[in-house]
């Protein structure tokens, strides 16, 4: 008998940072498990893995509120500059591709987002990497149109993922960016799905989370994470860092 880590391979989307409380822990904990099983865990960039994101949505001041600022300064560098190396893209037996965002304008072939070069600094300079961080799947668009809701990158159309399969030879493109109720959501018969992990992002909205598992002769499933909630139906979330410093040293 093994355990699940040597059994099986995992696919992190991104966004791993700003999504909660314990932002540090939850990032210590994939960097450990990636240097420790390096062949069975592929971390994502999602676009949360960016300075100029997570310096405004958390975990800069996460960290500020549990260090010394030298400290939180100097922790805050060093994991923004290890995000910059991050890969944005991953492919599964080369035939399900793999992204936080979503596909691109500018994406042609996989040696394309290959020659994007690293560190990424700043992904939206760069437009393939800021749309494989930023773009979301639109019901019934045809092309590309910038992307409103998120005032960077691009919305995609049916039309336009078809292509990219097909060109790039593809089952599949699996990708994460958007909240939906049941944890996932299948866009163009099924070519495109979206995987939201994060129970309970909203609490007033309470929505599933979803794991996505892939078998060796390609079907899919889900295991669906149901928002667990504690006493006076609340939430089960540490509000504060009241317990962290006792470990932080």
């Amino acid at each position: 008998m093994k355990p699940g880590w040597l059994t099986q391979r995992y696919v992190f989307l991104g966004d791993y940072i700003d999504r909660g409380k314990q932002s540090l822990e939850v990032m210590t904990v994939c960097f450990t498990l990636k240097i420790v099983f390096p062949n069975y865990f592929m971390l994502l960039r999602g676009n949360h893995e960016t300075k100029a994101i997570n310096k405004q949505c958390g975990f800069l001041q996460e960290l500020e509120e549990r260090f010394s600022k030298e400290q939180a300064d100097k922790l805050f560098t060093e994991f923004n500059e290890a995000f910059t190396y991050m890969p944005l893209a991953c492919i599964l037996d080369s035939s399900i591709l793999c992204m936080y965002g979503g596909i691109s304008p500018k994406l042609t072939s996989l040696q394309d987002i290959l020659d994007i070069p690293k560190p990424i600094v700043e992904p939206n300079s760069i437009e393939l990497a800021g749309d494989l961080l930023w773009s979301d799947p639109m019901i019934g668009l045809k092309g590309y149109k910038f992307n409103t809701v998120r005032g960077v990158s691009v919305h995609f159309g049916e039309d336009v993922l078809e292509e990219v399969l097909v060109k790039l030879d593809l089952r599949m493109i699996v990708r994460g960016h958007q909240i939906n109720a049941n944890g996932f959501n299948f866009f163009c018969s099924q070519k495109l799905v979206t995987v939201f992990t994060a129970a309970s992002y909203y609490s007033e909205r309470e929505n599933r989370g979803a794991v996505l598992y892939v078998s060796s002769d390609y079907r899919v499933g889900f295991k669906i994470l149901v928002p667990q909630k504690g006493e006076g139906g609340k939430k089960v979330f540490r509000s504060e860092h009241e317990m962290s410093n006792d470990y932080d040293e």
